[in-house]
């Protein structure tokens, strides 16, 4: 095969195995606030207080990923949710190569694709369409640039590392691991020198010094460290999930992609040098830390794993085996059933789940002049940005560090004690509430009827407005009184039979037009005797979660 030609069938795999993680369907409420950052700064107004919230409008924003903001923003202008995907499907494209790239600096081409396959599992957790992706590519090209300067013998090509550092600092808080990756080295090398000479060693320490202070070459400055320090601080108030530790089953193909490291460096032990054994241990003790890490764990090891593969096969092992073993692995290790990996979904459909973001919720509130404070579930806060900013000011969002850490404490000290919470909202006369994702953050079972009637709903949230209050004049209209969204469907319907007739099918009705993902009104409908009703009702049969309201409905209708 010529070089081109594989060249050519690498790049198509690796573009390949990016646009299965980039084109499938996936659940991100931080990516709705990173599309108005994206929004501001287009408009010429970087954040630098908090302006979409209604209680705290001026508290500094230390740091924001504003150049990847903004090209996400760019990327929904020209084609929606599918231009997130594109997007996110180029920047792994990047990792992929690049990774490859730098094992392909001291191992060869059967090797590095072992390698490369097995981190495609490794990262998959975090291959979400947020701004970390774009640290994957610069950590990526740091290695790169390591490992180049590992086989000339020179600290040379790091100083690349320092134009790269500066970009990435614009793009993500994580440009200071670049920095971290070229100190480490540089430092493992003065002290016990394998692959640069003690001069080449300094050198290499001072340019990560340089590659630091490039960090600061962005709008913010050095709010990016401060924005660091604070995120660290989060654990303290909160389990945030991506600074947890990673744990099984989800991360298993971080933990035997750990174990192949660990067996790499011991196996022979007298090859790893200090840098490789220093670099090593710290990435490893972030990602085993914080899973948020666990990608960087796989970028940063790659070229010492492929070799020490790439010596096996040396020796006489069948390259072609030590792939299809790796892939073989990787599949067994995969947290999602290889059928799930190869379902490709694209649209906005795909980044914005209408199960857990409401695309009708949006217009409701505007066509009914819903406006103003309003209090949201966490997880929603993004969203509402999105959509309904500078109408709509929110309570809170997923970035914990644009709020003063009392107002977090306060929310969760709130939610359990009734009067409490009353206090903590009496500035808002609507809420926005999430049904799929009920936490201490979401308000769950605080805004109590009849004080705080429904006047919309679907699978993803529940919209209330206080009574009495400014929205009063929508009660009248739009309250459900008997189909709610706690109701089991097939027991109010029951109630077709007494004076709330018509009253339930008027709201099951309009219903199933603001709720297509969900089945009560469907099912309502269908038991009072609606053919286009039963009919949707067989439509969402597939279902696992509508299976069993399904089956009661169809018992019902045969008892009839």
């Amino acid at each position: 095969m010529s070089a081109h030609l594989r060249t050519a069938l690498l790049c198509s795999l690796a573009i390949g195995a990016a646009g299965l993680l980039a084109f499938r369907g996936i659940y991100e409420p931080d990516l709705w606030y990173h599309l108005a950052h994206g929004r501001e700064a287009a408009a010429g107004r970087l954040v630098h207080t908090n302006v979409f919230s209604f209680l705290h409008p001026d508290y500094p924003q230390a740091y924001t990923s504003w150049l990847y903001d903004l090209a996400g923003y760019l990327a929904w202008q020209a084609a929606d949710g599918t231009g997130i995907q594109v997007l996110h499907g180029a920047l792994l494209t990047l990792m992929f190569v690049l990774v490859y790239r730098g094992c392909r600096e001291r191992a060869p081409v059967s090797a590095a694709l072992a390698v490369v396959i097995i981190g495609f599992f490794v990262v998959e957790p975090r291959a979400i369409p947020r701004p970390h992706v774009a640290s994957f590519g610069g950590l990526a090209t740091c290695v790169l640039l390591v490992e180049r300067a590992r086989r000339l013998r020179t600290a040379a090509p790091l100083g690349w590392a320092i134009p790269i550092v500066a970009l990435w600092s614009n793009l993500h808080v994580e440009a200071v691991f670049g920095a971290l990756l070229v100190g480490v080295f540089g430092a493992g090398e003065l002290a016990y020198p394998a692959a640069l000479p003690r001069r080449e060693a300094v050198k290499a320490i001072a340019l990560s010094a340089a590659c630091l202070a490039a960090t600061v070459v962005n709008p913010y400055g050095w709010g990016l460290e401060r924005y660091l320090y604070e995120n660290w601080s989060v654990p303290q108030i909160l389990n945030i999930a991506e600074l947890q530790s990673p744990s099984l089953p989800t991360y298993q193909a971080f933990f035997g992609y750990a174990a192949l490291a660990a067996l790499a460096i011991l196996m022979p032990w007298r090859a790893a040098s200090l840098s490789e054994l220093a670099m090593a241990a710290i990435f490893g003790a972030l990602g085993l830390r914080f899973l948020r890490f666990t990608p960087l764990v796989f970028i940063v090891t790659a070229p010492l794993v492929a070799d020490r593969i790439g010596r096996l096969i040396a020796r006489g092992l069948d390259g072609r085996a030590v792939v299809g073993t790796a892939l073989a692995a990787g599949l067994l290790m995969s947290r999602v059933p290889i059928a799930a990996l190869a379902r490709v979904q694209t649209g906005s459909r795909a980044v914005a789940p209408p199960q857990f973001f409401s695309p009708g919720m949006p217009a409701f509130a505007r066509a009914t002049g819903l406006h103003g404070p309003v209090f949201n579930s966490m997880n929603l806060g993004g969203y509402l940005i999105w959509q309904l900013y500078p109408g709509t000011r929110t309570f809170l969002d997923g970035r914990l560090q644009a709020v003063p850490q009392e107002h977090v404490r306060a929310i969760l000290a709130a939610a359990r004690s009734q009067a409490e919470w009353d206090a903590l909202v009496a500035g808002v006369d609507w809420a926005v509430l999430s049904l799929p994702r009920p936490n201490e953050l979401s308000g769950a079972g605080r805004f109590r009827r009849p004080q705080w009637p429904t006047v919309y709903w679907d699978e993803a949230v529940d919209v209330r407005v206080r009574r009495p209050g400014q929205f009063d004049m929508l009660v009248q209209r739009y309250e459900y009184r008997v189909l709610l969204p706690e109701s089991d469907p097939v027991a109010v319907a029951a109630r077709l039979d007494g004076p709330d007739r018509e009253r339930l099918r008027a709201e099951a009705r309009r219903n199933m037009g603001e709720n297509p993902e969900g089945i009560s009104g469907a099912a309502v409908e269908c038991l009072a005797g609606a053919a286009d009703a039963c009919a949707e009702v067989e439509r969402l049969a597939d279902r696992p979660m509508f299976r069993d309201i399904v089956t009661r409905v169809r018992a019902l209708r045969a008892e009839r």
